[in-house]
């Protein structure tokens, strides 16, 4: 029987950003407050198919899990400007007001994973720690990306499927039913080097990558500026780095529980 659908607290919510694109997000159990932000072209759905979401119940911890804007059920605004990361994280901010979260370690993956670097940035008295897989804060050329969703999703599905042959029909239905203007507005600038933020900041870090994703030594890097912890995956991709919740489930239960997540949640 699924936790989900048991006696924990379950309840679909929607907050209002400062622009006033309505931000979906999933609030479940209680304990120390856990955010999950996705994937381009993804939603907060690929972390219930993935696993993460029953194996994170099991460990007592309230999770928020975010449609970033764009994606899912939230707002899907079609203009560039809407999606840089400072309105991305003022996002991630209306989402744990509404909540009643003071403050909550986030992890995300990929586009989730910038999105949670850019809130530690802009809003670093927010986060207890900070969990990013396929993620990084240097500056990145978006060009491949936005060539392989030029005209439709299939292009796209077909590049997701080179790295995840076995990718679930389920998510490419998430995929095909995403709102093509939106994601790309979401690709239209370039992502901006903002790394010097992480010097200093204090927020434990726990940067993965796959060893076979072209993002691995920009997260290695990453860890290593931030004075925090590194975890490869050997022999994944971008992709299949996120679908290996056995490995990644345990290492990141540990460390948050390592780093102290204790009376950081609702009102404290």
């Amino acid at each position: 029987m699924s936790l989900v659908n048991s006696i924990i607290p379950h309840r679909l919510s929607e907050a209002v950003a400062a622009d006033g694109v309505s931000i979906a997000y999933e609030d479940i159990g209680y304990g120390d407050p856990l955010m999950l932000l996705h994937g381009l072209t993804e939603s907060r759905e690929s972390w219930h198919e993935a696993g993460y979401v029953e194996q994170f119940l099991q460990r007592e911890r309230r999770l928020i899990l975010v449609d970033c804007r764009g994606h899912g059920r939230s707002g899907k605004p079609h203009d560039p400007a809407a999606y840089s990361g400072r309105r991305r994280a003022a996002d991630i901010i209306a989402v744990l007001d509404h909540a009643g979260i003071r403050r909550a370690a986030l992890m995300g993956h990929s586009m989730g994973g910038v999105i949670a670097l850019a809130t530690a940035a802009h809003h670093p008295d927010r986060v207890v720690a900070l969990i990013v897989n396929g993620a990084h804060p240097f500056a990145e050329d978006l060009t491949p990306l936005r060539a392989a969703l030029e005209d439709n999703f299939e292009a796209w599905l077909a590049f997701v499927k080179q790295l995840a042959p076995d990718i679930s029909p389920d998510s490419c239905r998430r995929i095909r039913g995403n709102d093509l203007a939106a994601v790309q507005a979401s690709l239209a600038r370039d992502r901006p080097d903002f790394s010097a933020a992480f010097a200093e900041l204090g927020i434990p870090v726990l940067a993965i990558s796959g060893t076979l994703d072209p993002r691995c030594d920009a997260a290695r890097k990453f860890a290593e500026l931030a004075n925090g912890e590194f975890l490869p995956l050997e022999g994944k991709n971008h992709v299949t780095a996120f679908l290996d919740v056995e490995t990644i489930g345990p290492v990141v239960d540990e460390f948050l529980g390592r780093v102290g997540t204790r009376n950081n949640g609702r009102g404290g």
